[in-house]
């Protein structure tokens, strides 16, 4: 008679005590892997919108994307999020991955996004579609005008200067 020869209760626990060690052993290293490409994906993000304000300032004689802008419809501003999209392909490029609350500036037509626009070069004095000329803007390589934005904030952007934070110190 023969006797079918299986695996013994130790030799089961032994595998899955390894297969255990390896997940707790490579789980940080894959979170760590999947943080870094969001960021890599919202500095891509940033730096396409950031050539979408180009393309805009070409076509509008030089001047940014104003944060906010008059719609002609009562009472409602466009947001500088719509104002660019004839410039972009997505509207996926406005969310930053890793946001788990993307925002959508209320009182305004506005689209989702994550990301803000520096309210000194882009709402100059307060005014809607008051934005600078890209040559009025000092220092413009040192100058931050798209930003990540707290989910919280309800908000075209913010003013950077105000904060302390307009500027990236050279290294």
């Amino acid at each position: 008679m023969q006797v079918a020869r299986g695996f013994t209760l130790v030799e089961l626990l032994v595998v899955v005590a390894i297969i255990l060690v390896l997940a707790a052993v490579l789980l940080p290293v894959y979170e760590t892997a999947t943080k870094s490409a969001e960021r890599a994906t919202c500095m891509t993000n940033l730096r396409s919108l950031a050539g979408a304000v180009m393309l805009y300032a070409q076509d509008n004689d030089g001047r940014l994307v104003p944060a906010r802008s008059p719609s002609g419809l009562r009472n409602t501003d466009l947001c500088w999020d719509a104002l660019l999209e004839p410039y972009y392909r997505s509207r996926m490029l406005l969310l930053c991955p890793g946001d788990q609350m993307p925002n959508t500036a209320s009182g305004m037509v506005c689209l989702t996004h994550s990301y803000g626009i520096n309210h000194d070069l882009t709402l100059v004095g307060g005014y809607s579609g008051a934005s600078l000329l890209m040559d009025q803007v000092d220092r413009p390589a040192q100058t931050i005008l798209l930003f990540d934005l707290r989910g919280s904030v309800r908000s075209t952007g913010l003013s950077l200067k105000a904060n302390g934070i307009g500027r990236v110190d050279a290294r």
